[in-house]
């Protein structure tokens, strides 16, 4: 009689799960926490989303007090602008170009900057404040934060110019603008011999 072709595997047992293998050292962390002795799965999973909803609420927390401070120190720097605008007016000019940086200089308060291998880092941020709320205040609290990192001076200054400007163009210039590449806003008023309805124009234009 002829034989029936042989089935390759059958009748042997299936093999058993290769068992788990570390070496000659087990991990370091503990693959059920003890914190969740006794807790199902899914409880865990609530847990891990409730720990994660309570670091992001902390963060949020820490981002405020930039965003408080940046505000301020916002403000003594369109000041500084309304100021050396006035000095140009007095010299029967109708424009100004200033960069935001040289402000920066002026406002005591503002973050200082330390020059290291030709780059300007921040050295302090004043009034307590630290890297991680400016990281936070611009990053959103979602983002991961370095401790220790380096923060560049320019990015700080980057993320304030708009802010800045847009206070600039609330007081009703006729022209305001950013020069692309630079700190430098520009701005214009009417002259004194300009028509009236010229004038009323412009400023409804800003």
């Amino acid at each position: 009689s002829s034989s029936r072709p042989r089935v390759p595997g059958r009748g042997r047992p299936s093999p058993s799960p290769a068992p788990l293998r570390f070496g000659r050292h087990p991990p370091s962390f503990p693959l059920w926490p003890e914190r969740w002795a006794g807790m199902s799965f899914a409880d865990n999973l609530t847990k891990i989303v409730a720990d994660k909803k309570a670091e992001q609420s902390d963060r949020e927390r820490v981002a405020t007090k930039w965003s408080g401070y940046e505000s301020k120190l916002l403000d003594k720097a369109a000041e500084l602008f309304k100021q050396r605008c006035m000095r140009e007016a007095e010299a029967q000019r109708c424009e100004a170009t200033i960069s935001f940086e040289v402000l920066s200089r002026e406002i005591e308060d503002f973050p200082k900057r330390i020059l290291t291998d030709s780059t300007y880092f921040v050295d302090t941020w004043g009034d307590g404040l630290s890297a991680e709320s400016w990281f936070y205040a611009t990053r959103g609290p979602t983002a991961s934060w370095s401790p220790g990192a380096p923060v560049l001076f320019a990015e700080v200054l980057q993320g304030m110019l708009p802010k800045f400007v847009d206070r600039v163009k609330a007081l009703g210039f006729t022209t305001c603008s950013h020069e692309a590449g630079t700190w430098k806003v520009s701005v214009s008023w009417p002259s004194p011999d300009e028509p009236a309805h010229k004038k009323r124009r412009g400023s409804e234009g800003v």
